[in-house]
């Protein structure tokens, strides 16, 4: 490398200037050379050094909280657990890697608050490509040792929720609660218009299913904007395996908006066509009542992980990756009962697309649905 710039500083010193354009246009060397020392004249570019080794070990467990959305202990188990994930292995030397402790942080400060890469980057002492891997990485390392913290309610777990949603709405039977968010992009990726929805944004649908707990059951996202709620529920395996009769004990159901088709086991108000009798009214005021555990499940992974707000990835993968990320630190929330009420906050997206149903009813689903209403105290 050092005879290459000397080489380089030969021609700098030629008095021949004609000779020395025709030299750097056609040689490919001395382009290169030109590169090399373009990044050598490029300013040192300040950043907040000793962050993450100095300053952040001194955080109160609120100030942790305040700035990373979990506590100190939830972080020391989340990092015992994807830690080995985050070390690669093959390391050839080079530049130092970024420690997995420093990995974690970087991901839960992006991901926790709506800052841009650049001020991430300014914050760790590492520059923007840095960020932006480590994102990638350590988002998908949580969805793959972590994942699992996802799960539909097993058989016996769907024998004592209902009994707990009952008691507070007097719907009973009922497993879980379906809806969809939109989850803001920046932009659509590869400029697909398919992701502009009816408000006129970019952005990608998550179907979410929660408990009465606010714990999230089961996710399903990936597709755009514009889609229909319920043309993305009859593409996903909770609907193929529901119609199946392979996700739901006998009798049990699922409660869900006006936007789903109803079904023997998706149960979904009165069209209120201005003729509904007083029964049908209270009824849907109670399914709505009830229907507030997965509105607030939706405000709490917004308000706790508020880069979920406007997502400024370009690739759909990464997008995917990051939402299924932040749903599962959700659930670890949920799971530690982590102050979740002091994080909710409103989704200010709502439903963009506010369509009605686009499917036929269910003639089972309208029969339960009646049978449910007489049943009603």
């Amino acid at each position: 490398m050092a005879y290459m710039f000397a080489i380089y500083d030969n021609f700098i010193d030629e008095s021949d200037e004609f000779a020395h354009f025709l030299i750097l246009r056609h040689s490919v060397v001395c382009q290169i050379l030109m590169r090399f020392s373009a990044i050598l004249r490029r300013k040192h570019l300040p950043r907040l050094g000793g962050f993450s080794e100095e300053t952040i070990p001194h955080f109160t467990n609120e100030d942790f909280k305040l700035h990373f959305r979990i506590s100190k202990g939830m972080f020391e188990e989340i990092l015992a657990r994807i830690s080995p994930r985050l070390v690669t292995v093959d390391h050839g030397g080079g530049i130092a890697e970024t420690p997995p402790c420093k990995q974690l942080l970087i991901f839960l400060s992006y991901i926790a608050n709506q800052e841009s890469m650049r001020e991430v980057s300014l914050y760790f002492d590492v520059g923007m490509a840095t960020v932006h891997k480590t994102i990638r990485k350590v988002s998908s390392t949580i969805n793959e040792c972590l994942g699992s913290i996802i799960q539909w309610p097993t058989f016996m777990e769907q024998q004592t929720i209902p009994g707990r949603i009952q008691l507070k709405n007097t719907i009973p039977d009922t497993v879980g609660f379906l809806d969809g968010t939109h989850i803001r992009l920046s932009s659509g990726p590869g400029g697909d218009p398919d992701y502009i929805n009816r408000k006129s944004f970019p952005s990608m649908q998550l179907q979410v299913v929660c408990d009465d707990t606010l714990l999230i059951r089961n996710i399903y996202t990936g597709w755009p904007g514009s889609t229909h709620d319920a043309r993305v529920l009859r593409n996903s395996e909770l609907f193929t395996q529901a119609e199946a009769g392979n996700l739901l004990d006998r009798n049990k159901i699922i409660l869900a908006d006006s936007a789903y088709p109803l079904k023997g086991w998706l149960i979904t108000p009165f069209r209120d066509n201005g003729r509904l009798g007083a029964n049908q009214r209270r009824f849907n005021r109670i399914l709505s009542s009830a229907r507030q555990s997965i509105e607030r499940c939706i405000g709490h992974l917004k308000g706790m992980f508020r880069t979920l707000r406007e997502i400024p990835f370009h690739k759909p993968e990464d997008i995917v990756s990051l939402i299924v990320s932040g749903c599962t630190l959700h659930n670890l929330c949920i799971l530690h009962e982590d102050d979740v009420d002091d994080f909710i906050e409103g989704d200010d997206i709502g439903h963009p697309n506010n369509y009605p149903n686009i499917f036929r009813n269910d003639p089972n689903g309208i029969n339960r649905r009646l049978a449910i209403m007489a049943r009603l105290p």
